[in-house]
């Protein structure tokens, strides 16, 4: 966590702020109880770190949210399009696909992928969702309600892969749209599955569709860049040994007293100020 987010502060950007998922049930856990419930409970060793991220990121006066009964893409989704709506460049990153559901103009889609060691970033705008999936950004949500997801437990109707959701979406544009020209759709086993799971596929893009109107305490002030090597940080990557990120300081930083006794240290600009403390000395 800690080298991602290092090599996006060397990109420069103006504001940074993270999200995190809350504890407990949410808005989407609530309509359907088996939603996520297929995956593996979060590995010990990885829930003892969230704390250490947490630690991290406020060294670094980086802001992070989380909100009961919402989840972290619902407070990305809301915070990066009323930042674009406000005219800021924005830039999401996550391995979540879902989130190119987002993508617009000014927002750009970062998925950040590990191979053999080296992290490459794959960008998506919304040209590059539909040169990969065929459908717009918004589709992809549709798309997505076809074809299920079974990381999430999204039922989908069974059956319906991605191309062939793709096709149909392509064709129809909408969930609501197949719907209605259910007599219509091609392939035969797609249509009756479909037909069949109206009901189930309806639900399935209502927790697909990441919500962009989280009600949140935000402001975009309090997630602009500040001074990520200051004393807390460097005492921090001490703590935990990270020596390549220590070495990222200034020599002035590493040598410089801990904060506890800054209070005991008097700058002078007179020779006599300097002779009078010696004498107290």
């Amino acid at each position: 966590f800690a080298n991602r987010l290092e090599s996006l502060l060397k990109q420069n950007p103006e504001y940074i702020v993270v999200a995190f998922d809350a504890k407990g049930k949410t808005f989407r856990s609530e309509l359907l109880e088996e939603y996520k419930g297929t995956r593996k409970p979060t590995p010990d060793e990885l829930v003892c770190q969230f704390s250490m991220v947490r630690e991290y990121l406020e060294a670094h006066h980086i802001p992070y949210i989380e909100k009961e009964g919402y989840e972290a893409d619902d407070i990305i989704g809301t915070i990066a399009k009323r930042s674009a709506a406000a005219g800021i460049d924005v830039s999401v990153i996550s391995g979540d696909r879902d989130l190119l559901q987002l993508a617009e103009e000014k927002i750009q889609i970062r998925i950040p992928k590990t191979k053999k060691g080296v992290t490459e970033v794959e960008n998506y705008y919304p040209e590059d969702v539909v040169a990969l999936y065929g459908v717009t950004p918004l589709e992809f949500i549709d798309m997505k309600a076809l074809m299920g997801d079974t990381s999430d437990n999204i039922p989908g109707a069974p059956g319906v892969g991605p191309k062939t959701a793709s096709a149909i979406i392509q064709k129809y544009h909408s969930v609501d749209n197949v719907l209605t020209h259910l007599d219509e759709l091609k392939p035969p086993k797609a249509q009756k599955s479909i037909t069949e799971n109206a009901e189930q596929v309806k639900m399935s893009r209502f927790l697909a569709e990441i919500n962009i109107n989280v009600p949140l305490d935000y402001n975009i002030e309090n997630a602009e860049i500040g001074d990520f090597y200051n004393p807390a940080s460097y005492e921090l990557f001490k703590k935990y040994n990270f020596k390549t990120m220590l070495k990222r300081f200034d020599k002035d930083m590493t040598a410089a007293p801990k904060a506890d006794v800054l209070k005991d240290i008097v700058v002078i600009q007179e020779l006599g100020d300097s002779e009078n403390i010696i004498k107290k000395a």
